[in-house]
């Protein structure tokens, strides 16, 4: 986090994207805020940071979370993961499909894992440290 604090401190351009990508997430409703008071015991906060992609002279940021990070002794929430089947199709074998019909239709997920739904009980093992300057008339 302090790493992050120092690179927002020097870009005020990159603390807006931040600001705006964090604040994003609890309008979606793809985060949730915890009341400061609440035990934190059995949590862990994963980390994150901003990274930028330039492609025609357009800088694009996003927010990525870390969830290989762990503490010492304590497996990541990679770690504790199952593992399942490869889900992803061969290339070769969807470009071929692809060419075969004249009409092709496409997608854009957009933030894929931030859509899935967690159940109550492991919403904690993917808190993320995140704090705002001022609230807003909701108390968000």
């Amino acid at each position: 986090m302090k790493s992050l604090k120092t690179r927002l401190r020097k870009s005020a351009n990159l603390r807006n994207v931040y600001y705006t990508h964090m604040l994003d997430y609890m309008q979606r409703g793809q985060a949730e805020v915890v009341d400061p008071d609440e035990k934190q015991e059995g949590t862990f906060c994963l980390p994150h940071h901003a990274v930028s992609k330039s492609k025609q002279g357009d800088i694009k940021w996003r927010n990525v979370f870390d969830a290989s990070s762990h503490e010492r002794g304590v497996p990541s929430l990679n770690d504790a993961l199952e593992m399942g089947p490869n889900l992803l199709p061969e290339l070769f074998a969807t470009l071929l499909r692809f060419r075969v019909n004249p009409v092709a239709i496409i997608g854009d997920i957009h933030q894929a894992f931030l859509q899935l739904q967690l159940d109550e009980k492991d919403r904690d093992l993917t808190r993320f440290f995140w704090y705002r300057v001022t609230r807003d008339d909701e108390g968000n």
